[in-house]
């Protein structure tokens, strides 16, 4: 079996072959559940994209749940890690909004093919598997609880000028952005998400 260990070399850290492995794994892993779902997706598919045995991919993962997991759990990591660097700007309005293109930004490496993975899986499995949306839910949550703090920084507690707390708000953001991506994802274009930027830049900064 590949051994599984960081090599400290130079000043940074080299992956065994066992984690190269793994990463290639989630990574067409990950291509084919956002573009197909996880349960059109067969283990017979996610060995013709990665190449790899079958014995070997069970060895990094027992089951086809446990693959999905770990992809959450990846793409998870990467989604807040991109929100939290962000979050820059002098107002709220300028950090959302910057947050906002951030994820503009994703969806336009993929010419908008796919869509959000959270938003997928939450429609394809929150009635299916409490694992998968336990960790959708907290993707969710952490994206709104992090969009009200930078609402709450701005203006209190007391909500904007149309009596919308922070909290409403922060609520309001993350379904406007994800239906703009679900509609981009639909015309294959910028258009509705640029759209629906614009909408919470008049609804933030209200």
């Amino acid at each position: 079996m590949y051994q599984t260990v960081s090599i400290f070399e130079g000043g940074g850290y080299l992956q065994t072959k066992g984690q190269e492995t793994r990463n290639h794994i989630l990574k067409e892993s990950r291509r084919l559940f956002t573009l197909q779902g996880f349960n059109n997706t067969s283990i017979s598919e996610i060995i013709a994209a990665t190449g790899v045995k079958k014995g070997n991919l069970y060895y990094h993962f027992s089951s086809k749940e446990e693959l999905g997991l770990a992809v959450l759990l990846d793409v998870r990591h990467e989604f807040l890690g991109v929100l939290e660097r962000s979050m820059v700007g002098s107002s709220a309005v300028e950090r959302i909004l910057h947050s906002c293109n951030s994820i503009m930004a994703l969806m336009e490496e993929t010419d908008f093919v796919g869509g959000c993975l959270f938003g997928n899986t939450a429609l394809e499995m929150i009635d299916l598997s409490s694992s998968f949306g336990q960790v959708v839910r907290d993707v969710f949550s952490h994206w709104i609880n992090l969009i009200e703090q930078e609402i709450r920084r701005d203006i209190g507690d007391e909500g904007n000028g149309k009596n919308l707390s922070p909290e409403t708000l922060a609520i309001a953001v993350v379904a406007i952005l994800e239906g703009g991506i679900m509609l981009s994802r639909l015309y294959q274009n910028k258009k509705s998400l640029d759209a629906c930027i614009r909408s919470i830049e008049g609804l933030v900064g209200s």
